[in-house]
């Protein structure tokens, strides 16, 4: 019986409005040339690649800061535009229980992406041919 309650409160205790609410990554459609693929600047890894329909759409995990990716195709000049974050209003009911508001912070829940269709326009690499 104590542990079941012990179980109880912690889960109440370590649970907010965000984690409850909403999920840790959010759908982001990327529209692009077929074979363009994202990367994220801070540690230049693959996100996603255009594959059809000059689109694609994957999740990207919510963090506090703005999200820098990069979008690259052979004969384009490498493209970099950012992935804003915006305050999730989700979270303002953490005002029932306040210690909510320090998880989703934590979480990065407490957040998600305003632009969630980036429109990539690439534009052709220039070569110095003399």
């Amino acid at each position: 019986m104590k542990k079941t309650l012990l179980t109880i409160i912690t889960a109440t205790a370590l649970s907010s409005c965000c984690t409850v609410f909403t999920a840790s990554k959010q759908n982001v459609t990327f529209m692009a040339p077929n074979g363009t693929k994202i990367y994220d600047v801070e540690t230049n890894i693959k996100i996603a690649e255009v594959e059809k329909d000059n689109m694609v759409t994957t999740k990207i995990k919510k963090k506090i800061t703005d999200k820098q990716l990069i979008a690259r195709k052979d004969g384009y000049a490498p493209t970099p535009f950012i992935l804003e974050t915006e305050f999730n209003a989700s979270s303002l009911w953490n005002f029932l229980f306040w210690p909510g508001f320090l998880v989703d912070l934590g979480t990065g829940k407490m957040f998600k992406w305003d632009n969630t269709i980036i429109n990539v326009e690439l534009e052709p690499e220039t070569g110095t041919n003399e």
